[in-house]
């Protein structure tokens, strides 16, 4: 199924245009960022840079939780923004980065470029809903999902610069959502929400790779029915993925969600983390898999990571739920 896939994702031949410690104290220049340091190994977005809830921000830690680097300081811009998602380059210093305006209306995001060591961003496409970013490990291209038309996702493809954009998926009734890039930069993984509300994961260009209807109620403000899978994950030697399975509408609204791996070929299922809480989506790396636990009775907030058996769960930071901190990757080379 990966070759299906690799035939038909489009030639990956663009190449890029020219283009510590906790922080006690915010930076002084609203536009100053700084690269993750060398010991960083997972970088995520969240507010716990303030000793109080605020925007988010893009954060870095070393595997062990032991230090926090704050990398942006959008919170304090002439127009403070909120960071919702992020996707480091090959090199680390550039991310690509989906962002949101504070008090803007729900889902307002638009498509970041951001140098990391030269404080330099980009708007890459504006005035779009751009749901979720992947950058390609040969550094060629960047992968998103939009509804920029009005209708359903799409799984876009670009230049790193945003320039050479084409529609991959260009479907109607169901949407396309969460891709991403396998290790080989030769085909993707992606969210399928067909016309009934049934999401799966599928295999670049239509393979899919989870089955079954949903089996329970949806999740209210969210498009999933209880039983959808979403959010996956490539493991490193591109043979696995993992992804997250909605079990349960509970959870103070964020829903009750196990993390499950497959084999590439549709066999091995397996449970890795269940029980009633939130788990968002999960990344895949050399040291493990990480993910965001979240628990609405206790009011807070986990960075985890767990082998790929579901073996020695190792809990990296843990904080207050109103802190928002979410989306973790992997830096390269972790």
């Amino acid at each position: 199924m990966i070759a299906r896939g690799v035939a038909a994702l489009l030639p990956m031949t663009l190449v890029l245009a020219a283009c510590g410690s906790d922080q006690d104290n915010p930076f002084d220049n609203p536009s100053l960022t700084r690269p993750p340091s060398a010991s960083a190994s997972i970088i995520f977005v969240g507010s716990s840079y303030a000793a109080e809830p605020g925007p988010r921000e893009l954060l870095a830690t070393d595997a062990d939780g032991t230090t926090l680097e704050r990398l942006t300081n959008c919170a304090v811009a002439a127009t403070p923004c909120d960071y919702v998602q992020v996707a480091p380059s090959p090199n680390r210093n550039r991310v690509a980065a989906i962002r949101t305006e504070v008090g803007a209306a729900p889902d307002a995001t638009a498509l970041y470029f951001v140098d990391l060591s030269r404080s330099v961003e980009t708007i890459l496409q504006a005035q779009r809903r751009v749901a979720s970013v992947d950058w390609s490990p040969d550094n060629s291209f960047i992968l998103y999902t939009s509804n920029d038309t009005g209708g359903s996702e799409e799984i876009f493809f670009a230049s790193p610069d945003g320039s050479s954009e084409q529609n991959l998926t260009n479907s109607t009734n169901v949407r396309e959502r969460h891709a991403r890039v396998d290790p080989g930069a030769r085909t993707a993984i992606y969210e399928r929400i067909d016309s009934e509300g049934v999401a799966r994961v599928y295999i670049y260009q239509a393979t899919p790779l989870t089955s079954g209807p949903a089996t329970g109620p949806a999740l209210p403000d969210t498009p999933y029915l209880v039983g959808s899978d979403a959010d996956p994950a490539w493991s490193p030697d591109a043979t696995r993925v993992v992804f997250r399975r909605l079990t349960g509408i509970g959870n103070g609204g964020l829903g009750t969600w196990d993390l499950m791996t497959i084999g590439t070929s549709g066999a091995d299922l397996a449970t890795i983390a269940t029980g009633a809480v939130y788990r968002g989506a999960p990344d895949w790396g050399s040291a493990g898999i990480v993910f965001v636990e979240s628990d609405a009775a206790a009011r807070e907030s986990r960075l985890v990571m767990v082998q790929p058996d579901g073996s020695g769960r190792k809990v990296i930071r843990t904080e207050p739920l109103d802190f928002g901190m979410g989306a973790p990757r992997f830096l390269p080379g972790q």
